[in-house]
């Protein structure tokens, strides 16, 4: 799966917020949004997606025991690899300590209106 990083300053190794957006190739309308938390850093948006994606479109399972378990944002960035649409992953912001991961990423989800979370 290809997609576009923006670091936004934040530093990968500390929890933090991501968001994948999803753009049409032909006319750059937003497609999709999606925003996550990740406690460990970066690493786990750009590697997870990215094998659940190939794994989707390969036609193999999520789980052994969920083998239909990929979420709406895997089979929409599968259709956007399909389609050939634009892909961006942006780290959004780092996570203070102290700060709950959780409401902050329920927070960002209504603020930035995602389409693709639940």
């Amino acid at each position: 799966m290809d997609f576009h990083v923006v670091t936004n300053g934040t530093v990968e190794t500390q929890p933090l917020l991501y968001q994948w957006e999803i753009h049409d190739a032909q006319t750059g309308e937003l497609l999709g949004r999606y925003v996550g938390k990740a406690s460990a850093g970066g690493r786990r948006p750009r590697k997870h997606y990215a094998r659940n994606v190939r794994r989707l479109l390969a036609g193999l399972a999520y789980r052994k025991g969920r083998p239909d378990n990929y979420r709406g944002v895997h089979r929409a960035l599968a259709e956007a690899v399909r389609k050939g649409d634009r892909i961006t992953l942006t780290l959004l912001r780092n996570v203070a300590p102290g700060e709950d991961i959780n409401e902050a990423e329920r927070a960002t989800i209504r603020a930035l209106k995602c389409t693709l979370n639940g």
